[in-house]
């Protein structure tokens, strides 16, 4: 089968419809469990059309990089596989992406888990190949709490995914910080950290939700 279109959805009503100033839809409840945040599927569906419009700024200074918009431009089941923007980004059916611009990688980046609870650990390790400079590197991950995080598009209840990590050919010092919340095609928040040898930072990127619509989430 080759490439296909979304599902059968009435685009009038969008499962998700933010914007700023307006509220945070609740697609997770508090758990029934007093001594747990609850166990959830990633409940990610991406369909065509599918648009979410996200603000960049720099971590340590805060200032605004830019406002940028990411289409959900193809979708194929069969493949495990999603482009936005017209193939400038590729990933498979979780969001795990497999290229970003120049940047290629020889599997998904495992950064979005199937299921999600507080304690969950894991590895994403992985070759990248950035313009025919190929190197290596991994992340570790874990959930370590559920919180309230706000951003332009407001206030959600969202899962924290830490990580910390090296690339092991550069000697580079990696870290990804994720705010997740289940059901939402992309985190309301991620951070991206990269330290050179002696410290020095390489990148320091902060991307926040400021809209998104969505015809049909997966809980």
């Amino acid at each position: 089968m080759g490439w296909k279109d979304d599902p059968v959805i009435d685009r009038g009503k969008p499962a998700v419809d933010i914007r700023p100033g307006g509220s945070a839809p609740v697609l997770i409840t508090a758990s029934a469990n007093p001594y747990s945040a609850g166990r959830y599927p990633l409940g990610r569906l991406f369909t065509v059309g599918d648009e979410a419009t996200l603000r960049e700024t720099d971590v340590l200074t805060g200032v605004e990089k830019r406002i940028y918009k990411v289409h959900v431009t193809r979708v194929d089941p069969d493949a495990d596989r999603v482009e936005y923007n017209n193939g400038h980004t590729v990933s498979d059916l979780m969001g795990n992406a497999l290229k970003v611009g120049n940047l290629s990688f020889n599997a998904p980046l495992q950064f979005m888990p199937a299921e999600i609870h507080i304690g969950k650990k894991w590895r994403a390790a992985f070759v990248r190949n950035d313009s025919g400079k190929v190197s290596s590197a991994y992340y570790d991950f874990n959930v370590p709490r559920r919180e309230k995080v706000k951003v332009v598009a407001g206030e959600f209840d969202a899962f924290v995914l830490e990580s910390q990590g090296w690339n092991t050919t550069y000697g580079h010092r990696l870290e990804v910080n994720i705010w997740l919340v289940p059901g939402l095609i992309f985190p309301v928040r991620r951070e991206w950290i990269v330290r050179g040898r002696t410290g020095h930072f390489h990148i320091t990127e902060r991307h926040e939700l400021v809209a998104l619509r969505q015809q049909a989430v997966g809980l």
